[in-house]
């Protein structure tokens, strides 16, 4: 869960303040504080959606195991989250080096 956190909730956390404080403000601080992060991401970028890829197929396998027995859990909503997010993440990446 903080591994979701930190790959999905951190980048989307730091849009929405750089929309809600402006788009020239915003964006500039932002951008300042935020560059040496953004550096070492893109630095490690295949490394971390590789560990990411890693995490979603264990969730999925521990989805699995947790839904053999006979009780109705419902629609995987979470975990449904989490994939959105891993190609969302591989979109941006892709689009990002095109």
């Amino acid at each position: 869960m903080a591994l979701h956190a930190l790959c999905c909730g951190l980048p989307a956390l730091a849009m929405i303040a750089a929309a809600v404080s402006g788009a020239t403000s915003g964006i500039a601080l932002m951008a300042d504080f935020f560059e040496p992060f953004h550096d070492l991401l893109h630095r490690y970028e295949l490394w971390i959606m590789a560990a990411s890829a890693g995490l979603v197929v264990l969730g999925g396998a521990l989805e699995v195991i947790a839904r053999r027995g006979p009780h109705n859990h419902g629609f995987p909503w979470l975990f449904s989250l989490s994939v959105l997010c891993f190609v969302v993440n591989v979109a941006i990446i892709l689009a990002h080096r095109g």
